[in-house]
């Protein structure tokens, strides 16, 4: 054989082991999962959240323009929920003349109680006087999702190194009743919601525009959830000590 023959059978040769081996990775190579539509992302993230039996979470006014909270500026709330009642707070808020002040209440079933700072003593407090009812709230924010107007996916992100979608829609003001104590109606607010790609959990909830007619027109709260399901101890303070 002369020289051309021998480069073009080692020419051969060559492309055929690569096409073997491309064959060999596209075997091996885990089949795709099909792309899941956007109501049947919302529509699984509703039973996810429905179906919570607890969670942690963190709500910021993100430009402390919201209404005031006690008569002062609510800048940040952690929480803790149990489903089916139970349920803690703690507020941290900017106090006219007093600076910063940590808030704290406490509430199983019927009864609430609220502490307006590390120091005061636990005092009771009706329930429909806190401006937020997170109680139950995997259902509370689960009802939010169906009545969703021109809901659409804007783009995708990684949150704590979860993968999200972010779908942005709009409500009015008064679908938030469930959540908000006192909500004024009528108010439009655009919702944001980052929901894990692969679990479709929850993972944060933007909430922007007037829920009460005294909050600033740029007003946005930032829902944050972590610890979903994980197992959370809420107690109701010993009156008789003050802890």
């Amino acid at each position: 054989m002369n020289s051309s023959g021998m480069a073009l059978l080692r020419l051969s040769t060559s492309v055929m082991a690569m096409v073997l081996l491309f064959l060999a990775a596209a075997c091996n190579e885990e089949p795709e999962e099909p792309e899941i539509s956007l109501d049947e992302l919302l529509a699984s993230t509703e039973e996810e959240l429905a179906a919570m039996s607890s969670v942690k979470f963190e709500m910021i006014d993100e430009k402390k323009s919201g209404t005031k909270f006690f008569g002062a500026t609510l800048t940040k709330v952690e929480g803790e929920v149990s489903n089916p009642d139970s349920v803690r707070l703690l507020v941290d808020v900017v106090t006219p003349g007093l600076g910063f002040a940590e808030i704290e209440i406490v509430a199983i079933g019927e009864h609430s109680y609220i502490k307006f700072s590390r120091g005061s003593p636990w005092t009771p407090l009706p329930l429909e006087q806190v401006p937020f009812n997170f109680v139950r709230l995997g259902v509370t924010l689960s009802e939010l999702l169906p009545v969703m107007e021109n809901a659409t996916i804007v783009y995708r992100e990684s949150i704590d190194g979860a993968r999200t979608v972010r779908v942005d829609g709009t409500i009015v003001s008064d679908e938030l009743s469930n959540l908000i104590t006192s909500v004024d109606s009528g108010h439009p607010i655009e919702l944001s919601l980052w929901i894990d790609e692969s679990e479709h959990i929850l993972r944060r909830l933007r909430i922007e525009g007037q829920i009460f007619d005294d909050d600033a027109l740029e007003t946005t709260r930032l829902i944050t959830l972590v610890g979903v399901n994980a197992p959370v101890d809420i107690q109701l303070p010993n009156i008789a000590s003050g802890s």
